[in-house]
């Protein structure tokens, strides 16, 4: 005799909320009018801003501060070197987090908007030889001292 009340309370509920949830669906593709724009889409979306869910684009200010860079000392290879660094600390197989790299890359992409003639791709390559000399580098002192030991 409960499980029936419980049941029956369950299909209530749900029907109610079907209910409301198809008139807002139906108020809301009335109110588009001659808009051809996907009524469902654009009530989800009235809701996600109501709920202050809605992506903010990253101001300079803050792609600075993601960066650790100031303005009067940033130039387009500076951003991509601090960038790179970055980004590959915060590697998840590392333990690192996906989120940050997020943010660090939408960091450079604002920044970067000042330099659009610059070729991204020269500057990492320039980079990436630096970081292989300095391995070199260290792989020879480190052959020195074992000699020497």
């Amino acid at each position: 005799m409960v499980k029936r009340l419980i049941i029956k309370l369950i299909i209530e509920v749900g029907s109610t909320v079907a209910k409301s949830f198809m008139k807002a669906y139906t108020q809301t593709a009335k109110q588009q009018g001659s808009k051809s724009a996907n009524p469902f889409s654009e009530f989800l979306n009235q809701t996600m801003q109501a709920a202050n869910l809605t992506h903010k684009p990253m101001t300079r200010d803050e792609a600075f501060k993601i960066l650790q860079l100031t303005p009067e000392k940033t130039n387009a290879e500076e951003i991509i070197k601090i960038y790179w660094r970055q980004f590959h600390k915060n590697d998840p197989i590392k333990g690192g987090s996906f989120y940050i790299q997020s943010m660090l890359h939408n960091a450079k992409c604002e920044l970067m908007k000042d330099f659009s003639d610059i070729n991204e791709k020269d500057i990492l390559e320039k980079i990436k030889k630096e970081e292989q000399n300095q391995k070199v580098k260290e792989e020879d002192v480190k052959q020195e001292e074992q000699k020497e030991n």
